[in-house]
């Protein structure tokens, strides 16, 4: 009987013990991921990533948690995947214009961590822990207009290099000595290059406009832009600096800028 008893007072213990570990990990104190966003942060040159944890209640919590984040930009590159912690000191009150006061998590990552890619805008996949569990199925939201992009490459002909200017006749009329060409990767919400060329007009009989085209490689050989660039009111020996605007760059390529006499 005393074995019998014994017996029976360890299996109540044992099931306490079971109702007590379910109890404290399934008790769903975290109920509800809510509230997730990205941003840039200008001022200390690093990203936000927010998020709010609710209970049943749809209370907001704040809670030791594990994330895991992806970034993948628009042409579908991964420039970030790393494992982040969240204390509960990472939690605060924030406002927004939409949204208003909400109490988030922000989740803090180093611009040198996030690699310079092709594309400005992308996706943030995070997937919430606690420990190794997953307690959240992975969510996204927008990158735009803020992931690192890549500067591109120009490069034209060996310099210097001359460029003569035929008049309807077939006669030279003009000739343009071609001395350097600088360039400028503008990374704004629409990348572009601005090129300077610089140089001097070599000989000129009666053309008082020049007209130069050029024409932009990619590295595939691919013509992606073309146009004309007009030197105006140059006399023999004048030097000149045109700057050229070309939109629609694409970051991280290597172009190729072919300038020759323009033909009617």
């Amino acid at each position: 009987m005393k074995k019998i008893i014994s017996l029976l007072m360890l299996m109540t213990i044992l099931l306490c013990g079971c109702s007590i570990a379910n109890s404290i990990l399934f008790d769903g104190s975290i109920a509800t991921l809510k509230s997730w966003s990205f941003q840039h942060n200008e001022g200390t040159n690093d990203y936000s990533v927010f998020f709010g944890l609710c209970n049943k209640s749809g209370e907001f919590i704040s809670a030791d948690v594990n994330v895991a984040v992806r970034i993948v930009n628009d042409k579908d590159e991964e420039v970030y995947n790393g494992n982040k912690s969240v204390s509960k000191n990472d939690f605060s009150y924030y406002t927004s214009q939409n949204a208003g006061e909400q109490y988030l998590a922000n989740l803090r990552i180093p611009a040198s961590e996030v690699t310079s890619g092709k594309s400005s805008n992308g996706t943030v996949y995070l997937t919430v822990k606690q420990g190794d569990t997953t307690i959240f199925d992975e969510v996204n939201c927008s990158a735009l207009y803020c992931l690192p992009i890549k500067d591109i490459q120009l490069k034209t002909d060996s310099l210097p290099f001359e460029i003569s200017i035929k008049g309807f006749d077939g006669k030279i009329e003009s000739k343009i000595k071609i001395e350097s060409v600088t360039y400028v990767f503008d990374k704004a919400m629409s990348p572009k290059v601005s090129i300077t060329i610089a140089g001097t007009k070599t000989y000129a009989n009666k053309s008082a406009y020049d007209t130069l085209s050029y024409k932009l490689y990619d590295s595939e050989g691919y013509m992606v832009k073309s146009g004309m660039i007009m030197l105006s009111s140059l006399g023999q020996g004048d030097k000149f600096k045109e700057d050229t605007d070309i939109y629609d760059i694409t970051p991280g390529e290597s172009y190729t800028l072919e300038l020759t006499e323009h033909e009617y």
